[in-house]
């Protein structure tokens, strides 16, 4: 059972902590008495030096970006708020969905919290009252370029202030922030922001690392769902399995691999199916030996996928607790400094969303190959030609089917071209090197969406080859875990006998994947 408080402090909040946080909307947040100690005594820093001191400090009392050699007085401070997140909140394109929104909001918060950025703990805790209240803010995904993200993070300003322009969703009613706040009974509704604060809640890449969260929190998934198809696509073709040996993986000594080659070892624990006496059954007679390298070389492929993952959950570990706007304000025995830097552009964001775009893309190559070997007779060790339950010629059968994913493979191939070297000269030259981080981002949710259909498609491509042979199979266990995956597709998807809409079925096993229905049923048995 997942902690239902998270307690945010801009130190310690962990993946483990954010994976459980999407999982659990009920989870609610509060911020420690200590940063808000911290931020307080940075934003009476920030104050004097607006009121007293009078310094110029890029973004509090200058204009942003070209015009950063215009000042700012401190009399229309509040007005200068106001008029940064108008003229920046002008993305455009689908909103982000709910959860990466709640993740943006916790994360921002969450890096507020360490005290570097000069804002009041009263911005903090209004992000705070509209996680825990379920107040959603519509942000759009286009804008960004990857050097913070200042248009989506603009409207989520509106939002927090209660400006008619912010739109929100409340208990599944969308409006303006200005009523759907008064529905919520969230006082006041009006909420202006003070000196520094637009900036600081624009800056740094904070929803290209909230999409990142949630993408490997997906991805992950599906890298042990694509463990899942291929153990039952083995029962399917009455695999050879000694190339799952843990010998082999341990000789090359890559975590994931070995990862990959126990799952499936584990769900196939049992099975009759792949063994020389489950091969004779349709008529082998000489041993196999070893199988296509789809079969053979996944844990090899799969692992590598993983590695990748656990790439990426380094650099996220480190980034959900980094200072990423600008500028930044220190304290050391000197005083108080303000100090103008770079650590909003998202490169290493961008470089590590490319890289798992790629991954990605691959394991849904190797799923493909698997699901129309399964179709060819002269591949699936007698099989019937595109796994037609009726007469061959009368019934096309999952040929069709099949194709989808070839589809998807050759969109995802086009997706998975690195946004992160497209980098385009903005805003007058200034910000001359952008990272594009929100390209990396809006591609690596639609390759997670379409490897989640391809390994569909192979899942329900095994069930069917699965239920063509089982009467010669009679009498033969199939692998303890693959058998609970069978059956639980079964209970949803009926095996297609003759050729009939197969359409609505395809959509329901699209759903199981999605939902993450399959993995559930099997969770208990992998790493």
């Amino acid at each position: 059972m997942a902690a239902h408080r998270i307690t945010i402090d801009g130190k310690g909040l962990t993946l483990q902590q954010l994976a459980s946080f999407i999982e659990d909307p009920s989870i609610r947040v509060a911020v420690s008495p200590r940063a808000i100690e911290a931020v307080q005594e940075t934003r009476r820093q920030v104050e004097k030096w607006l009121t007293e001191e009078r310094r110029v400090i890029y973004g509090i009392t200058t204009g942003l970006g070209k015009l950063k050699d215009f000042v700012v007085d401190e009399r229309d401070q509040e007005i200068f708020q106001q008029k940064i997140l108008y003229s920046h909140a002008v993305g455009i394109g689908p909103y982000f969905p709910d959860d990466v929104v709640r993740l943006a909001m916790l994360l921002r918060a969450n890096v507020l919290s360490r005290g570097h950025s000069g804002v009041r703990p009263e911005l903090i805790e209004r992000m705070l009252t509209f996680l825990n209240g379920g107040i959603i803010p519509l942000l759009p995904q286009i804008g960004s370029l990857g050097v913070g993200d200042l248009q989506p993070m603009a409207h989520l300003g509106l939002c927090l202030t209660g400006a008619p322009e912010g739109r929100v969703r409340f208990r599944g009613e969308e409006g303006s922030a200005e009523e759907m706040l008064r529905k919520a009974g969230v006082v006041p509704v009006r909420f202006p922001l003070a000196a520094r604060e637009a900036l600081a809640l624009m800056s740094g890449s904070t929803l290209v690392l909230a999409n990142a969260i949630h993408a490997h929190h997906k991805a992950k998934q599906l890298a042990r769902l694509a463990d899942v198809a291929l153990a039952l696509n083995l029962e399917a073709m009455r695999g050879e399995v000694s190339a799952f040996d843990e010998r082999i993986q341990r000789a090359r000594g890559i975590p994931g691999q070995i990862e990959t080659a126990r799952n499936v070892r584990t769900l196939l624990k049992g099975s009759e199916w792949v063994t020389e006496e489950g091969r004779r059954r349709l008529g082998e007679i000489r041993p196999r030996v070893q199988d296509a390298v789809s079969f053979r070389a996944s844990p090899q492929l799969h692992g590598a996928v993983k590695e990748v993952l656990r790439y990426l959950e380094t650099v996220l570990s480190r980034e959900i607790n980094a200072s990423a706007d600008n500028p930044l304000i220190f304290s050391g025995e000197s005083g108080y400094e303000s100090l103008s830097g770079g650590n909003f552009h998202g490169a290493i964001l961008a470089y590590a969303l490319d890289f798992i775009g790629i991954a990605l893309t691959d394991l849904a190559v190797l799923s493909e190959r698997r699901s129309a070997r399964l179709l060819d007779p002269a591949a699936s060790y007698g099989l019937p030609a595109n796994l037609a339950g009726g007469a061959v010629g009368l019934n096309t059968g999952f040929a069709q089917v099949q194709a989808n994913a070839v589809a998807l493979v050759g969109e995802m191939r086009l997706l998975a071209a690195p946004a992160s070297i497209g980098s385009i000269p903005a805003k007058g030259n200034q910000e001359d090197h952008n990272s594009m981080a929100m390209g990396a981002v809006r591609k690596t949710i639609q390759i997670i969406g379409h490897l989640e259909k391809v390994l569909a498609i192979e899942l329900l491509c095994a069930a069917q080859a699965i239920d063509l042979i089982k009467g010669k199979m009679s009498g033969f266990a199939m692998g303890n875990g693959t058998a609970l995956v069978y059956e639980l597709i079964r209970r949803h998807v009926p095996p297609m006998w003759e050729d009939a809409y197969v359409k609505a079925d395809l959509d329901k096993m699209i759903r199981l994947v999605e939902e993450e229905t399959i993995l559930c049923e099997v969770k208990h048995l992998l790493a």
